[in-house]
């Protein structure tokens, strides 16, 4: 599915004469749970599911030719309204404990509606090439999980109490909730502006609250 329908769907859009294909790609092409992934970083997916995509790539890149524009893109993490994964995870982690660890990581992320906008933008330009975006924002595990429960009205107490603890541990799940795991910044730019949600906001849309002005 990942792979081989990926690329039949990309062949038959191409013979069809469609002008652009979007492949939604994975920051899992890297195979790695912290650090920052720059321009010159290598893929070595550790996956199946980030192997697929990888492999997936490589098929369609020869694609791209002057008639027929390949896109592909390498998200982070993707949050919203009815999401899988980590973030409803921790949303229910938010909305039932008392207290948290207090750790200043960096994740990428990204909210649905901005990588939406950036679909969009991408198909106004017909544009082609390896694309990273991700919010304008990067994000500590601490701060999303207190900006959700405080959107409901709740309030988690913040300690440094386990941190010694925590580091002490470093399983790869405590890495990958609380650990570093970003693009560069740079790699994400774009000609036109693409965030049309701010971090707080898209917080307050993805939990069904009602944004502020």
């Amino acid at each position: 599915m990942n792979r081989d329908l990926a690329f039949e769907v990309a062949q038959k859009a191409k013979n069809a004469g469609v002008k652009q294909f979007v492949f939604l790609s994975s920051m899992s092409v890297y195979g790695i749970d912290s650090g920052m992934i720059d321009a010159n970083s290598r893929l070595n997916p550790k996956s199946h599911y980030g192997k697929s995509k990888m492999q997936a790539e490589e098929m369609i890149k020869p694609l791209n030719d002057e008639k027929f524009n390949v896109a592909i893109l390498r998200p982070p993490m993707i949050y919203g309204k009815g999401c899988k994964g980590n973030y409803p995870r921790l949303a229910n982690l938010a909305l039932k404990v008392p207290i948290f660890p207090e750790i200043n990581n960096k994740r990428s992320m990204i909210y649905i509606d901005n990588l939406s906008e950036f679909v969009k933008v991408l198909i106004d330009d017909c544009n082609s090439g390896m694309f990273f975006p991700q919010n304008s924002e990067y994000v500590s595990t601490s701060e999303m999980v207190r900006t959700i429960a405080e959107v409901h009205g709740k309030k988690v107490l913040m300690t440094r109490l386990f941190n010694p603890f925590l580091r002490l541990l470093k399983t790869r799940t405590l890495n990958k909730v609380f650990g570093d795991l970003i693009y560069e910044k740079r790699m994400s730019e774009y000609k036109k502006e693409y965030n049309v949600n701010k971090f707080i906001e898209s917080i307050q849309l993805t939990e069904n609250m009602e944004c502020s002005d």
